[in-house]
């Protein structure tokens, strides 16, 4: 037997362990766990004088969708590499509930809006965020391997539209951007991709939340 069909026996059971180890499947379980199996519907208890719509609202109530996929395979006499990527996406209604309960909590703009109607729309919310495992492979008298996993989020900002009714007129209106701002978090060496998961999804959940009261701050300044 060669040395290359050695190499690519020994990288296709390499490549078979990782790849079962973490599925799209899976990643989706963890995120359910994390939400309690359930995104919620969005709240009907809202404000007389704000409302929160979105068409990105839809009647799907699966907590998450994950895609995988393998690429920039490197395959060397002795070294061989490749990125295996889970790209999650969640569910908007989850972060669209947390600015929806963020933005009715601001007692100042319900004071501000003295009487008049806002209307708010969410038109772009960040909900992906990418595990990537870069796998490394090489082969000396036997196969060592070894993996860099981060956890990422794709960059999407927050954009809400908003209009302000005076009785039926419309006094004013506008769209406020608030850039999502999240450095790639890498696995320490003895935590496990669950934990990571969990962790990234609560710092996730912290960042909507103060995208929010930053949207909040613009709709202060601006009506």
């Amino acid at each position: 037997m060669t040395m290359l069909k050695t190499n690519l026996i020994f990288f296709i059971i390499y490549a078979s362990v990782l790849t079962s180890c973490l599925t799209a499947k899976m990643v989706d379980k963890q995120v359910a766990k994390q939400y309690n199996d359930n995104p919620k519907t969005q709240s009907k208890k809202q404000n007389e004088l704000i409302s929160v719509t979105s068409s990105l609202i839809s009647g799907n109530y699966q907590v998450s969708t994950t895609e995988t996929k393998t690429s920039n395979v490197l395959p060397l006499l002795l070294y061989w590499s490749w990125d295996y990527k889970n790209t999650c996406t969640l569910n908007p209604q989850i972060p669209i509930n947390n600015f929806t309960k963020t933005v009715l909590a601001n007692k100042g703009l319900r004071a501000k809006l003295n009487g008049q109607k806002l209307e708010l729309t969410v038109e772009k919310i960040p909900n992906k965020f990418v595990i990537l495992d870069k796998a490394h492979l090489i082969f000396i008298i036997y196969a060592i391997g070894w993996d860099n996993v981060s956890i990422k989020a794709e960059n999407m900002d927050m954009v809400v539209s908003y209009r302000l009714l005076n009785g039926n007129e419309e006094a004013k209106k506008g769209i406020i951007t608030i850039p999502y701002n999240n450095d790639k978090m890498k696995l320490g060496m003895f935590k496990s991709w669950k934990k990571a998961t969990s962790e990234y999804l609560d710092q996730y959940d912290a960042n909507i939340i103060s995208m929010s009261k930053l949207v909040d701050e613009n709709l202060n300044k601006e009506i």
